[in-house]
């Protein structure tokens, strides 16, 4: 006995100074916990990886960085989506951790977290749960919407199941107009953000917010995969013109509208169906309205800009709205005198009895404030040296009014596109609207044609013959 108690004093004092130097030692890093939590990741341990992240998030966030913070809840929510069942509760909790850091400020990687979060309760076939990591996300930031646009469709998709189209709405309404949300809207989310501003207008009567709905809608749509209909209109437009136009009653609101598309014109340029789309509706808007000046004027801008495969349904659009506005066929003739001959007439000769007259204004009226500066940001963007480029900022200038200016990009452009039938096309084609808005005579835009096929020396190829082509943009070319 008396050689065994100095040992177990010995082993004891030996234990409580290795528990002691143990609590002396600094604890790993939060750099070094990730980087553990990595490595159980890689190796497929969900519930290492999940328990060490959630106790890491919970009991040391403040020591995080943002990104940190937003790094270890990514892991937390990675591994509970391998589990089966998918650990949802932890996702949740985890989440009101990393909501709980008290310096996590409204950014990227917040945003991009608690977006992950939703689309992964989604995936695992609880939308209640994904509405309510929105709603926890809204709670956090006070109201304002962030993250992707596509996270707040699942919440309001939620709520118009649950009969609460109005509140649906209301958080479309916000989430289209803040700039804290980034991300297009894909095409069968568009829809389903129009149909509920209908929806939610047929019961509450706010037609107004329908109508400023759909034109941030329609700015933030990419535009793509699209059938349409016989009057060349987008099923977006589609249900604009049919549903939401027929109701809008006062005045002030609409011309409302009419701006902010307006405004929303430059910034669509890049993708020409987006800025063809608002720009019919301010045409229709203002006719709405009982604005004929404005609606002519828009109306001039629409026939301007319209791109080549268009055409013929512009044309029809805009006599149809004449003939609408003034009661007779007219002034719709008129115009469509003027899309045949031009102002010089069938005979191609300016001065003589057959002279066609310009059915538009030869200026149009001075932009309000918001979309002049909608403009200039537009034109101070970043334009690069491409074909692609020089065309949508020829684009920007077919809207302000500025036909010359927008020739020579176009010229420019026609120069350096590739040997392709594609690019060639649809340059010429926007300069062939741009050289007859400008002459006033469509047999230019042949001519132009001509040229841009064959040279000066026209088809055979000779100087000097009869078949030599003038280019029709030369006076045009050298202004300036």
């Amino acid at each position: 006995m008396s050689f065994h108690r100095p040992l177990q004093a010995r082993i004891a004092a030996l234990a409580l100074a290795c528990c002691l130097a143990g609590a002396l030692l600094p604890a790993a890093s939060v750099a070094d916990e990730l980087a553990q939590i990595g490595a159980e990741h890689k190796a497929k341990q969900w519930e290492k990886a999940r328990d060490r992240s959630l106790q890491l998030l919970t009991a040391r966030r403040a020591e995080f960085t943002d990104s940190q913070a937003a790094t270890c809840y990514d892991r937390v929510r990675d591994a509970c989506r391998k589990m089966d069942p998918v650990d949802t509760a932890s996702m949740l909790k985890g989440l009101d951790a990393l909501l709980a850091k008290p310096d996590m400020p409204v950014n990227g990687a917040l945003a991009l977290a608690i977006n992950s979060a939703a689309w992964a309760m989604k995936e695992s076939q609880r939308g209640d749960l994904a509405a309510e990591v929105v709603d926890r996300a809204m709670a956090y930031t006070k109201g304002e919407p962030c993250g992707l646009r596509g996270m707040y469709y699942l919440r309001a998709r939620h709520l118009c199941a649950a009969g609460k189209t109005a509140e649906a709405a209301e958080l479309y309404h916000k989430v289209v107009r803040s700039e804290h949300v980034t991300g297009p809207l894909a095409y069968f989310i568009s829809g389903n953000v129009l149909h509920t501003f209908i929806s939610a207008a047929k019961v509450d009567g706010d037609w107004d917010r329908a109508a400023i709905g759909w034109v941030h809608t329609m700015s933030l749509w990419k535009g793509t995969d699209v059938k349409y209909n016989d009057r060349g209109e987008s099923p977006l437009f589609h249900q604009f013109r049919v549903a939401i136009l027929p109701n809008l009653k006062e005045g002030k609101e609409i011309a409302k509208a009419a701006q902010l598309a307006a405004q929303c014109v430059p910034g669509s340029i890049r993708t020409p169906l987006k800025s063809h789309e608002l720009q019919k509706a301010i045409v229709l808007l203002h006719v709405q309205a009982g604005q004929k000046e404005q609606a002519v004027a828009a109306a001039k801008t629409l026939y301007q800009t319209c791109p080549p495969d268009g055409f013929d349904a512009v044309v029809d659009y805009i006599a149809d709205m004449l003939k609408r506005m003034d009661g007779s066929i007219a002034r719709a003739n008129r115009f469509l005198d003027y899309v045949k001959s031009g102002t010089v007439g069938l005979d191609g000769k300016l001065g003589t009895e057959d002279d066609a007259v310009n059915p538009f204004p030869e200026t149009v009226g001075e932009m309000a404030p918001t979309v002049a500066a909608a403009y200039r940001e537009a034109l101070e963007g970043e334009w690069q040296e491409t074909w692609e480029d020089k065309r949508c900022l020829a684009m920007l200038y077919r809207y302000m009014n500025e036909p010359e200016k927008a020739l020579k990009l176009l010229a420019n452009a026609f120069a350096i596109a590739p040997m392709k039938p594609e690019p060639l096309q649809l340059v010429a084609g926007d300069m062939t609207n741009v050289l007859i808005q400008l002459t006033g005579n469509p047999a230019d835009g042949d001519r132009l044609g001509q040229f841009l096929k064959f040279g000066k020396e026209g088809r055979d190829g000779k100087a000097g013959t009869e078949d030599d082509v003038v280019d029709p943009r030369e006076p045009y070319l050298k202004q300036g």
